[in-house]
């Protein structure tokens, strides 16, 4: 009777965990260039008998995996030349006070010096490890594979790479920033196409996060439900084992 309530607790406790993550997700779904948060939980039943060689169950739920999902997200046109967005897999350069950092979110502008940067300043780098250097062009162009040009000069060529195993080494910073969590150097992609007046929008589904969350919120309720009857009973049992004695 009381391992139900444990295993009651023990689901609500990782339904609880779920919804904190989809509601994290829901908060993104217009960040460009976002990339959902999935997980994968499992349950496990033991067996066994207790100092009275009596047999009883302990059921426990708990996350296995907590994870992100890197499919594309669709491509947004905004003519504005300083949007870039990536089609296939890979991450843009960024150098922070932190250290490198990368991103899909391709949101960029000029900054006082002339440099490409995000919009928080950080600067975008090219495949030689400088800034690019736009200076006062008055026009600004960047090819498929990512070269750009300032005023039809060759301003250098973005710096576009991936992880093999980007779903175990990058892991997330705010501004939709990832970084290497061991310090891996990444690889430059071959087949990722720059698309310059575009931006990647989130891959969260607002409809498929809201149906998850009534799902969990669903199966929390049942999980209370379960608990309140299992104290019910705990106490009729008590109860009427004082009143026999």
């Amino acid at each position: 009777m009381v391992n139900g309530l444990y295993s009651a607790r023990n689901g609500m406790m990782l339904l609880q965990e779920m919804m904190d993550n989809n509601a994290h997700n829901l908060s993104n779904a217009n960040t460009t260039g976002f990339k959902r948060s999935l997980m994968a939980s499992i349950a496990q039943v033991d067996l066994k008998r207790n100092d009275e060689l009596k047999l009883h169950q302990d059921e426990e739920h708990q996350m296995s995996e907590n994870y992100i999902d890197y499919e594309q997200g669709s491509l947004v046109m905004t003519e504005n030349p300083f949007d870039l967005a990536l089609e296939k897999s890979g991450f843009f350069e960024i150098e922070t006070e932190n250290g490198i950092r990368y991103t899909r979110n391709g949101s960029f502008t000029r900054n006082g010096m002339g440099e490409l940067v995000t919009l928080q300043g950080h600067r975008v780098l090219g495949e030689d490890g400088q800034p690019i250097l736009l200076e006062e062009t008055e026009t600004f162009s960047v090819s498929a594979s990512g070269r750009v040009y300032a005023d039809g000069k060759d301003a250098g060529k973005l710096s576009i790479v991936d992880f093999p195993n980007k779903r175990t080494e990058l892991m997330r910073e705010g501004y939709n920033l990832y970084y290497s969590k061991t310090g891996a150097e990444p690889d430059r992609t071959i087949n990722t196409t720059v698309k310059q007046g575009f931006l990647e929008s989130s891959n969260v589904s607002v409809i498929d996060a809201m149906v998850e969350m009534i799902r969990f919120q669903r199966n929390y309720e049942a999980n209370q439900k379960s608990i309140l009857s299992e104290d019910e009973t705990l106490t009729k049992a008590v109860n009427d084992i004082g009143r026999v004695g």
